[in-house]
């Protein structure tokens, strides 16, 4: 069939494989306590199921521009499309946790091609004067992650079963497949036209340390750290990847990462400021639907719809955001959100396994404005002192360093979780005993109370042992979680901090 050209139509097909991907992202934080129980794993095990996803996408991120250059974007487009739907549908096959992982690896590979060739195709397809437009339409399919994924999954996983979670992408991935077919043309392909280079070395070693990185995080505590033969050798296998990533960076002339752009230091502190709002915005919001669901009882679809409000205050504030920019300091802008997002910490800090849908709602309003507040002026205060010449260069090491803080948000968070369980377990353990005589006096009556019910010693007994031992899981979930949020609060605390050493003038770019 000849293909038209139709701008919209062009534009419709990428968007519909860049919602996926970006929806995929948050689709799986909602279903992690229903994983937990399919494949009776921890919660830092079933972070691999989201870390590996992004690890791929990120690795493959870094390709598609190569790619592109060779195979023109509608060849790879549509290789990520097969991709994407490939891996969902094994996803949605998949029997065992380790093949859950794996197939989330080559998902995740589609997806690290579909974002960023969307936004190519979408600016050649475009016309110069409508770009704004069209980048607007480009961070909506991104935004429709955060904002749509957890719902989504949460009803799919009620209604259905986890399986359709997956299942679901298959026939939007057909569609956006056959429409780019039609629609979208070929792009010419001169031998002439300067291409990218590809810095092999520099992804492997980047690869390394990421993995290398999560994975000691994921076993470090069930496997007691550094007592475990494998944990050593993985901390040296991180350790050796990061710097030998540095060392060729510094030393090749087109790097995966060019480091030398951390000579400016407004650039560096504010990417560090970066990294951090990933890392506690993105932790965040994988740990929160595991507390609602494991400690105050709420359905997939309820703690899915409880997120929704962060997300959508997101997006209606982002161009508030943009009017306020050019009318009041930069400064205040990352000031009011870094407050914010203190205040939403502090607020999560005192939930309790008696904390109702109503309590979640402000909290997550809160910290979705505050997002809105750090995200935009963070990146801008990061790229504005930087020369035109190495603009591209500081641009993809600050994507890089977004995509870092949101991977090792997500291991750290789920290997905390998995920290603070174990050791307010051992801490419980030596205080709740039946020789405490306040405790024997309240068991006692729960066993009277019981054996009223039952008239049977034995299953009086059986009943409050049970019930003592709910209340103590319940006890140990809340002491976990209030110790999370409240990391959550230091951390923006750090952030507010950090912010006072980055130069925040609005000057114009360097030449």
């Amino acid at each position: 069939m000849e293909s038209t050209h139709n701008k919209w139509a062009v534009a419709l097909s990428v968007s519909m494989g860049g919602v996926m991907s970006s929806l995929d992202t948050f689709i799986l934080y909602v279903a992690t306590p229903n994983l937990r129980g399919v494949f009776s794993a921890t919660v830092a095990e079933v972070s691999w199921v989201s870390t590996s996803y992004a690890i791929a996408s990120m690795m493959c991120m870094f390709l598609s521009g190569w790619f592109v250059d060779r195979l023109g974007s509608k060849r790879v487009y549509q290789a990520g499309l097969v991709l994407f739907v490939i891996g969902s549908a094994l996803c949605a096959m998949a029997t065992s946790l380790e093949q859950l992982i794996l197939y989330r690896v080559i998902q995740g590979l589609g997806a690290g091609i579909l974002l960023p060739v969307e936004g190519v195709i979408l600016r050649r397809t475009f016309p110069p004067v409508q770009h704004g437009l069209v980048m607007g339409l480009y961070g909506t399919s991104i935004m429709c992650g955060p904002a749509f994924g957890p719902m989504l999954g949460g009803i799919l996983i009620d209604q259905f079963s986890w399986h359709f979670i997956f299942i679901v992408n298959i026939p939007i991935g057909i569609i956006s497949f056959v429409m780019v077919r039609h629609y979208l043309i070929d792009d010419p392909i001169s031998a002439d036209t300067p291409k990218r280079t590809f810095d092999a070395p520099g992804i492997l070693w980047l690869l390394f340390g990421v993995v290398g990185t999560v994975w000691l995080l994921e076993r470090g505590d069930r496997t007691y750290w550094f007592e475990d033969t494998q944990n050593v050798v993985l901390l040296v296998v991180a350790l050796a990847s990061w710097a030998m990533l540095c060392a060729h960076s510094l030393t090749i002339k087109q790097p995966l990462l060019d480091l030398k752009v951390l000579k400016h230091k407004t650039f560096t502190a504010a990417n560090s400021l970066n990294f951090l709002a990933a890392f506690m915005i993105t932790g965040t919001l994988f740990v929160l639907p595991i507390y609602m669901q494991e400690l105050l009882g709420f359905s997939p679809t309820q703690a899915g719809t409880t997120m929704a409000p962060r997300a959508l205050v997101m997006m209606l504030a982002f161009p508030l955001v943009g009017w306020l920019f050019n009318r009041v300091p930069m400064r205040l802008l990352i000031t009011t959100g870094l407050v914010l997002g203190i205040g939403s910490g502090v607020m999560m800090a005192g939930f309790t396994f008696e904390t109702g849908w109503h309590d979640m709602i402000l909290p997550q309003i809160i910290q979705g404005l505050g997002a809105a507040f750090i995200l935009g002026p963070v990146t801008t205060a990061a790229l504005i002192s930087i020369p035109k010449a190495t603009m591209p260069a500081a641009a993809a090491l600050e994507s890089t360093t977004r995509l870092l803080g949101s991977t090792l948000g997500i291991a750290v968070f789920a290997s905390l979780i998995t920290h603070y369980e174990l050791r307010t377990w051992e801490l419980l353990r030596h205080n709740v005993t039946l020789s405490s005589t306040v405790l024997y006096k309240r068991f006692g009556g729960v066993v009277e109370f019981y054996y009223s019910e039952t008239s049977s010693q034995l299953h009086a007994l059986e009943k409050a042992y049970r019930a003592l031992n709910g209340r103590v899981t319940e006890q140990v979930l809340s002491i976990t979680y209030m110790n999370l949020f409240q990391l959550i609060t230091v951390g923006f605390i750090a952030m507010l901090i950090i912010s006072a050493f980055i130069s925040l003038k609005k000057q114009q770019q360097v030449a």
